[in-house]
């Protein structure tokens, strides 16, 4: 059995990358050009690992002088648990039901535990390129600035395979009651997309029911002022937490051995129940998705069809539609974006809760001067933080697949085109920014005038965001797709938003150290808004002037 599962996952996982490996030109020239996006993607990741890294190593260095850094263990642990919880929410839903293979796969004699377990093993492989970047290198960092001895090194890299594991099997198992559902159901991307929703609240009722905790402002002094003593709030955050936390910082390697071996039994006793429990649900769901499915045939409204309408609505109303109506697309591009303020909410009154005077007015108070240049920064490296997880412009050429030659013949300018496929964009991080603001100045009760260019900054930022990311699916469309999936998540180019929002965030880091003391808040914020609204103006105009260059790739 175990042969089989290995095989069927090879096969699986070479055929969720086929794409990107076919889009790869035989000729010498389109050769090169994949060795120089090789070497374009490493940079990039060098980038991303450099950004990490910098932060961590402050971070650390500041918890390391109130003899608090195991707390940066926890924190990191936590943060992988967190994220690999949400993010193979969406992916479990699309390998497990809605991948292409499942065509060829059932019908084959393999029993439902193998389908299970290989399709599993392909999701835990997708989480871990998540986890080497915010896992691998901030660890890697802790170990070297606190002088860790090689059974650190080793545990860390236990550590690092194993506890992503259990996360990754709640969202799937989850996945999987709810799937079972599916044969009950006429219309299979409206159930998808309920299904994704309802799966995502419970995850994150569950989170934050498991870290609702009621520590005492007395306890709270008595763990700072212990050695260590705030790592013990995070220990019951997430079941295997604490045999993590107790495995990479235990100083009696006996102990250490122990939990890290007592974390490798649990995930595969889970791992086991996980594929006990898969093996009578998988038919069910996999089955019906395929039977299902079917959408009544809505019956044509010739007023409504040929209803005169201008052609900014009418194409950005497309576009729109093609994202809303798409579960998929919606799933990757649009709710990420969704999700994260509303998680925003969530944990403001979260802590809220149980405060009798109110969070807001003593967070409020913590901050005397609410006009610093220093809060503009953190307030706008959040939103930049949150535009990381909007695909919408990343994707707009290659979500149109084949159809996208149709840019080039229909009577729209190309540039019309290309402003009116930003716009959702724009729309979901003017939202994104506002609904930013708005929770900050709920908690914070900043100026309005100087809330009011914050939010101008961070849209400025965002359109710039927009225009540059579509450039990058110009250069390079992925418009060879056998499944909406492999748009969105076989698709290099959403990479590129993340190393936007890292880049904006080091540019405004750095004017804020080189200006911050020399210049008035109100006028720095300004300026930042002013500048990359000229950006935004050069990198239009690039597009403008480069336009039939652009769309050489379309064809």
């Amino acid at each position: 059995m175990k042969s089989k599962v290995i095989s069927l996952t090879k096969v699986i996982f070479k055929n969720s990358f086929q794409n990107m490996e076919t889009a790869k030109s035989t000729n010498e020239n389109k050769n090169k050009k994949s060795a120089g996006m090789i070497i374009l993607y490493a940079f990039v990741f060098i980038y991303l690992a450099g950004i990490v890294g910098v932060f961590s190593n402050g971070v650390i260095k500041e918890l390391i002088e109130i003899n608090q850094e195991q707390m940066f263990l926890g924190l990191i642990l936590l943060a992988i648990a967190f994220l690999v919880l949400i993010q193979s929410i969406f992916s479990a839903i699309n390998i497990l039901y809605y991948s292409k293979d499942n065509e060829y796969i059932l019908p084959l004699p393999i029993k439902p535990s193998q389908i299970v377990a290989a399709k599993t093993n392909v999701l835990l492989l997708t989480e871990y390129f998540v986890v080497a970047i915010i896992g691998l290198i901030p660890l890697t960092i802790y170990g070297i600035l606190t002088s860790a001895n090689i059974l650190y090194y080793i545990s860390m890299i236990v550590i690092l395979v194993t506890f992503p594991i259990i996360p990754t099997l709640i969202s799937s198992l989850l996945v999987l009651i709810v799937m079972s559902f599916a044969k009950f159901t006429k219309n299979r991307n409206r159930f998808q997309l309920i299904a994704t929703i309802f799966i995502l609240v419970v995850v994150c009722a569950l989170s934050f029911t498991v870290n609702d905790t009621n520590t005492t402002p007395e306890q709270l002094v008595a763990m700072i002022t212990k050695a260590n003593g705030l790592v013990e709030m995070l220990r019951g955050a997430f079941p295997t937490l604490g045999m993590a936390i107790e495995g990479i910082t235990n100083v009696n390697a006996v102990s250490q051995l122990f939990n890290l071996l007592l974390l490798v039994v649990t995930t595969a006793v889970v791992y086991a129940i996980y594929i006990l429990i898969g093996q009578k649900l998988y038919l069910k769901g996999a089955v019906g998705n395929l039977s299902s499915g079917k959408k009544t045939k809505k019956k044509f409204d010739k007023e409504k069809a040929f209803k005169k309408s201008s052609l900014t609505k009418t194409y950005v109303g497309k576009e729109l539609k093609t994202l809303i109506r798409n579960p998929i697309f919606f799933m990757q591009c649009v709710l990420p974006a969704i999700l994260f303020p509303i998680l925003m909410i969530v944990l403001t009154f979260a802590g809220i809760k149980g405060e009798q005077n109110g969070v807001p007015t003593d967070i409020a108070s913590m901050i005397p001067d609410k006009t610093t240049i220093y809060l503009g920064l953190a307030i706008l490296c959040s939103i930049q933080f949150f535009l990381m997880f909007i695909y919408i412009s990343a994707t707009a050429i290659s979500r149109d697949g084949q159809n996208a030659t149709f840019m080039k013949y229909i009577p729209v300018p190309l540039m019309k085109q290309i402003d009116y496929k930003v716009i959702p964009n724009i729309i979901m991080t003017t939202f994104m920014s506002i609904l930013t603001v708005v929770i900050v100045e709920y908690l914070l009760r900043i100026p309005i005038v100087y809330i009011l260019l914050i939010t101008i900054a961070a849209i400025m930022m965002g359109v710039l965001q927009s225009y540059i990311s579509i450039i990058v699916d110009l250069k390079k469309p992925k418009l060879e797709w056998s499944s909406e999936y492999a748009v969105v998540k076989q698709n290099m180019n959403l990479i590129w938003p993340v190393v936007l929002g890292m880049l904006n965030i080091t540019i405004i880091v750095i004017l804020t150290l080189l200006l911050g003391n020399f210049i008035n808040s109100y006028i720095f914020i300004l300026l930042i808004a002013v500048v990359y609204l000229l950006l935004t103006m050069i990198v239009r105009n690039y597009i403008k002037k480069n336009i039939t260059k652009l769309f050489d790739k379309i064809y």
